[in-house]
């Protein structure tokens, strides 16, 4: 498995080196050989066929997100009017607490830089992703203790965790079964179940700081006003499907409009400079999932403009996938060509939550999002 580079393809002229470096030429996400069969990684994420662009400020973020220029302005006239959020920007002064519906956002922002900003990798993802064949084989004993409800085995492969995407320095061990041929990109693996690896990997205790941190603040941006939606700790998952493989992406919180996901929350622990191509790569199949989900879904019509946002410890980033019906195309036709269509990424931040500028500025944007969302202008 090849090691990703510091950054990833930021044009498809570089994706299309990047692919014939790792040997994938006309491959697709439904039938690629990879250079190792017991590993996935940055092959599976350049079949994803994404690629990334980065923007320090929200001033270009009305050419992605349609009409979300309106709502931002909208948000900057309720939030002006709203006194807990002038006691909240006027409190960046010191580390003393004041009074008003951001005093617990603020403590726990506060909270977030008492952590040590441990830059590791193990710091980055959850530690299901280093499992090993011995782990399995102690889970399927657990689970055969009633942990879990049997079931009938199916065939089907493992899915996934979008931690699963790993570089060299932390292996993940899959077990190859000769009943999936082998030009599929996935491989299978009796699973941990999930409820199990709730309890056996819970998240570390700063990514629960940080966790807290994020939606308390969101929370505490849309509470006193007349918003059905609400940004939530529920870990929902989507599973995307291709043919005989599948993966499972989890996340850490979402917005969520009448049971349904509008954005979704990732966070972690540290901050993101050293491995920020893992955790780009891991974005990226959370968004892919999630996009692949919706196509699967009869009921669901017309197109999503996904947002993803992160908090890695104290800064937060914005993330909008662009993507047109001829990628959709290419997630579910089997028969869909190489290099035909792409995702971009558009990532906006960081945003320093100890910077009240910075504080200012995403403040009236997120409320924006939560009020862009409720009206229904994410489907287009």
């Amino acid at each position: 498995m090849s090691t990703p580079p510091y950054k990833l393809p930021q044009a498809i002229s570089e994706w299309g080196k990047e692919m014939i470096a790792a040997g994938l030429q006309g491959q697709t996400i439904h039938g690629a050989k990879l250079v190792s069969a017991s590993k996935i990684g940055y092959e599976v994420f350049l079949l994803f066929q994404i690629i990334w662009i980065r923007h320090a400020s929200t001033e270009n973020l009305h050419r992605m997100v349609p009409g979300i220029e309106r709502w931002i302005k909208k948000a900057e006239t309720m939030l002006a009017d709203y006194k807990s959020w002038d006691t909240y920007c006027r409190g960046f002064g010191g580390r003393d607490l004041n009074e008003g519906t951001f005093a617990i956002a603020r403590y726990y922002q506060l909270e977030v830089d008492k952590t040590e900003d441990k830059a590791e990798f193990g710091a980055l993802v959850t530690p299901i992703a280093h499992r090993t064949r011995a782990n399995t084989t102690v889970g399927e004993r657990l689970a055969g203790s009633h942990l879990q409800t049997p079931t009938k085995s199916t065939g089907d492969v493992e899915m996934m965790d979008v931690e699963d995407f790993d570089s060299d320095e932390d292996e993940v061990e899959i077990d190859e079964s000769p009943e999936l041929p082998s030009s599929s990109p996935f491989r299978p693996e009796t699973p941990v179940s999930k409820e199990l690896a709730n309890v056996l990997y819970p998240p570390s205790l700063d990514e629960q700081i940080v966790n807290c941190a994020l939606v308390i603040f969101l929370n505490a941006l849309t509470v006193h006003f007349n918003i059905a939606s609400n940004w939530t700790l529920h870990r929902k998952a989507f599973k995307a499907v291709f043919g005989d493989a599948s993966f499972e992406a989890r996340t850490d919180g979402y917005l969520n409009h009448a049971g349904q996901p509008k954005v979704i929350l990732e966070v972690k622990p540290a901050s993101r400079y050293a491995k920020e191509s893992l955790i780009q790569m891991q974005e990226s199949a959370q968004m892919v999932a999630w996009i692949k989900t919706d196509s699967d879904n009869k009921e669901h019509r017309g197109k999503r403009v996904p947002l993803h946002l992160a908090q890695d410890r104290h800064e937060i980033y914005l993330t909008v996938a662009e993507y047109n019906s001829d990628y959709v195309k290419y997630l579910n036709d089997k028969t869909s060509q190489s290099g035909a269509s792409f995702m971009t990424m558009h990532r906006f931040g960081p945003f320093n939550t100890l910077d009240r500028k910075h504080m200012k500025e995403m403040g009236p944007v997120l409320l924006g999002i939560s009020l862009w969302a409720e009206s229904g202008e994410d489907q287009i």
